[in-house]
Order: structure tokens, then sequence, then C-alpha cells
């Protein structure tokens, strides 16, 4: 064969060559061009700027930097214990103010326990028949045999109802006198000394059921003559107590007040 057929040939199939190797890098490049636009949009956030970055644990765009409680209901329950707090603050208020109508000036006060126990609902005694003592029994009783000198001693008068109807007494300071005498026999306190609070305490005495007057002490004798001032301290020892109640025989007990 002669030698320039023979380059020929060899041009022609060095050509051939470079074109399929110059297809085949474009058709790479190609490729790879649309798989770097894909990050570049990747990258991009939509609105042809560059995304931002986003830190862990930092607040986004969308969220609030304060923190609150959804619907207010701390605000809400305030209002609510305040309203109960006030709720609270004027019962208490009415039941001060009760004592210190029951208390007196001669260093007792008086507490009735209306309805006592066995009466189901309470009962007006507005509408009922007055106890006769036939029908009533009364006991007087210390809460504690022995007081010290910080304590307020205290007596209950109880009236029993035997019968089978209620009926109503009155514990007010007009029908009830109680006394207090120590050893030797000699006055110490009277309830109708310094007489303040109710002089009427209608009460009702259900069927079968009881009624009880509380009589607390402040362990200072009374004075009918002095009833602005406090009086002097009673002494240790033993104390009579007695209850008398308009149309009942005079029931007692007694206590001790302890040295310090």
């Amino acid at each position: 064969m002669p030698s320039a057929i023979y380059w020929r040939r060899r041009a022609v199939l060095l050509l051939l060559l470079a074109l399929v190797a110059l297809l085949v890098f474009w058709a790479l490049r190609g490729g790879g061009g649309g798989g770097d636009g894909g990050s570049d949009n990747a990258g991009d956030d939509g609105n042809g700027g560059p995304a931002e970055t986003i830190t862990p644990g930092s607040p986004q765009p969308s969220e609030s930097l304060i923190d609150e409680r959804p619907g207010g209901r701390e605000e809400s329950t305030a209002d609510e214990e305040d309203g109960s707090a006030g709720a609270g603050g004027g019962a208490g208020d009415g039941e001060a103010d009760g004592a210190g109508e029951d208390a007196g000036a001669g260093g007792g006060g008086q507490q009735t326990d209306a309805g006592g126990s066995g009466g189901g609902a309470a009962l007006d005694p507005a509408g009922l028949p007055a106890c006769g003592p036939g029908d009533v029994t009364l006991s007087l009783r210390s809460e504690a045999n022995a007081y010290g000198p910080e304590d307020e001693p205290e007596l209950r008068l109880t009236a029993q109802n035997g019968s089978g109807a209620a009926c109503a007494l009155d514990f007010g300071l007009d029908r009830l006198t109680v006394t207090l005498s120590d050893a030797e026999d000699d006055l110490v306190w009277s309830s109708a000394h310094c007489p303040e609070g109710a002089r009427s305490v209608p009460t009702a005495v259900p069927a079968g059921g009881t009624a009880s007057h509380a009589i607390s002490w402040d362990q200072r004798h009374s004075d009918a003559d002095e009833c602005g001032s406090p009086g002097r301290a009673a002494d240790p020892g033993t104390y009579l107590a007695e209850a008398t109640l308009d149309g009942y025989e005079v029931v007692q007990t007694s206590f001790l007040l302890e040295e310090d």
C-alpha cells in the first residue's frame, strides 16, 4: 500500500477519535452542569438570594421571643384567687364581728351551737314552743379539767330534749347567768357584772337532740363598777362554775387553774 494512503487513513482515524472524545467531554460537561445548577438552586432561597443559615437553638423570624402562657389562664386564675380571698376575708370578718358581739367586758365570751345534734336540718326557734323543765335537762361541763396560765377556760351548757317535739330555749344574757367562785367560795367572775352581747339568743332544741351554749373566761376578776378596764388576774386553784337559766335548776362543774 502506498505510504500516502496509509497516513491519510491514520489521520482520518485520529480525527474520528478526537471527535468522539470531544462529544464525550461535552456530554459529561452538560450532565455535571445540571448537577451544579441543582446544587446552586438548592442553596437558593427561591427569590434569587442566598439561603439563610440556621443555627440550632436560635429563634427564627416566625417565632416570638416572648415566652407567654397560652390563653391568659394565669391572669384569670389570679382573679379567681383574689375573689376567693375576698370572700374568705369577708367570712372571716363576719365571724370576728360576731365573736366581738358575744364577748363581754367582764372577761367572758359566749357562743351558741344552735340546733345541737339530732335535729337534721336547722330549726327556726321562732315557730317553736318554749321548752319546759319537764322536757329539757341541763348539764354544765368544762372542756378541760385543768388550764394553764395562758389558756381560756371554756364551759359548755348543754340542753337535752327528752321529749318527742322540738322546742326553744333562750340562752341570752337576760335569761342565763354564769358565775365562777374560788375554793373559798368567793365570787371571782359573773356574766351579769358587765353584760355585753345579745340579750336574747333563742335556740332550737330538736326532739330527742341537744343544743349547747359555750362560755369562755379570760382568767380575770369581774367587777360591776369597773367594766371599762380588765380585772386582776385570778389565782391558781380550783374553781366552781354555776349556770342559772330562768326556770331551771342550777347546774355546776369545776376545773383547776394551774400555776406556771
